[in-house]
């Protein structure tokens, strides 16, 4: 694909899953991750009441009126309306500086003028999607996002980044700052509207029809221009593109955000879960809490098949663990190194966390601060089938040095089954 972008292309060993299994001895799995993929801090969509629009900004579209007219004006070709979403609930609070996209729409395109197709790789044909943005700075201070932080996720390594061209959005509709001079620097307390533009080819947009895409705003605001300290973690949303998949993605928000729904990298089937299991315990100065489990069997999406190629052939099952941590130390912690393991029928073998897997951010908690934790463990459906008893041994934390921090200290829980 033209836009289809490869983040990397090496897949390489993730954390090893080790565990016993009845008479078979020492069984061996593990998952490749791409460690070129972007930071994520997923949330499942959720509906939520748009953002107020002031009387200056883009108007609002309906059902079958065009959200945005001037891609009719630009293109000189027919412009049918495929879908509009009126509420996504899409939002990314990056501590004050917060984006909301209030309403997005797409369009097919035919007949356009040749001077027009080069966006769609040479085609007169082909799809636009705008999306309103409402932005807000209540940082108290002025602030640096650049105008490139979103996109259409198709699979964990393939997306298809906003236009930064503008080609479709008239210049009073640009969110740009009316305050501010530099590029992508917005005045402490402003709030804007406008829009933003994707380009798909007809193949592009029928590669979106076969997988769960979703829509990312990135992470990345900053109170400087070399963006040093800038906000860490995305948000990952399910990008709804008829009623059809709609009615799909809601039944599919049930499940636990790891990467293997936020990144297309496997489907799921629920086994079992239990929420509200809400156990607390203490690690050093760090609250643990556990607040519910699910088993998942998961099916490898094609372009993910040869991450999971060790687990055979007989099936997956991940179980997903949601941690709730409140950091009442004096230390930073590393989110992404921490080695738990689930062990196994007391003493039959132990499970070791999949980062690979795992959302990457965001990827520290500092002192004083809460936050959650998402830890998944693969394990072959066939051993799975023969366990009885799981118990999660959570920690120890690591340092940057990758050392163990807290004297090695661990805490276990005993995880519903």
């Amino acid at each position: 694909m033209r836009k289809k972008q490869i983040i990397g292309s090496t897949l390489i060993t993730a954390m090893l899953l080790a565990s016993t299994a009845c008479g078979n001895g020492n069984q061996t799995g593990e998952a490749n991750s791409d460690k070129g993929a972007p930071q994520e801090s997923s949330m499942p969509a959720a509906s939520v009441s748009p953002s107020p629009t002031p009387p200056s900004t883009p108007a609002a579209g309906g059902k079958d009126t065009v959200l945005n007219p001037n891609i009719a004006e630009q293109s000189k070709g027919k412009v049918e309306v495929v879908y509009t979403n009126s509420k996504p609930g899409y939002t990314h609070d990056m501590n004050g500086f917060k984006i909301n996209i209030e309403e997005y729409q797409i369009v097919k395109v035919t007949g356009m003028s040749k001077d027009m197709a080069i966006p769609f790789n040479d085609q007169t044909d082909g799809y636009v999607v705008t999306a309103k943005v409402n932005m807000e700075n209540g940082t108290g201070k002025a602030m640096y996002y650049p105008t490139n932080k979103y996109r259409l996720q198709i699979t964990s390594s393939d997306f298809i980044s906003a236009d930064l061209n503008r080609t479709f959005v008239k210049k009073e509709d640009q969110l740009k700052s009316k305050v501010e001079t530099e590029t992508s620097k917005y005045g402490a307390g402003e709030k804007l509207t406008g829009y933003v533009t994707f380009t798909l080819t007809n193949e592009e947009f029928d590669a979106l029809k076969k997988v769960k895409p979703k829509f990312v705003i990135e992470g990345g605001a900053a109170d400087n221009k070399e963006f040093k300290g800038s906000f860490k973690g995305n948000a990952t949303f399910d990008f709804i593109i008829g009623e059809d998949q709609k009615q799909q993605a809601e039944a599919y928000s049930k499940f636990y955000p790891d990467r293997l729904v936020t990144d297309n990298m496997a489907d799921k089937k629920m086994i079992f879960e239990k929420a509200d299991i809400n156990e607390t315990k203490q690690l050093s100065g760090v609250k643990v809490t556990v607040e519910g489990v699910q088993y998942t069997e998961i099916t490898p999406t094609p372009d993910n098949k040869e991450r999971f190629k060790n687990f055979g052939d007989n099936g997956i099952v991940a179980l997903t663990v949601k941690i709730k941590l409140d950091n009442q130390s004096s230390e930073t912690l590393l989110l992404n190194s921490i080695g738990s393991k689930v062990r196994i029928d007391e003493n039959r073998g132990n499970v070791l966390s999949q980062g690979g897997v795992e959302p990457s951010a965001p990827g520290e908690l500092a002192a004083g601060a809460q936050g959650e934790k998402l830890h998944v463990f693969l394990m072959r459906k066939d051993e799975f089938e023969t366990f009885k008893k799981f118990e999660l041994e959570f920690g120890p934390f690591r340092g940057k040095d990758g050392k163990d921090m807290f004297n090695k200290e661990t805490v276990k829980f005993t995880l519903p089954r």
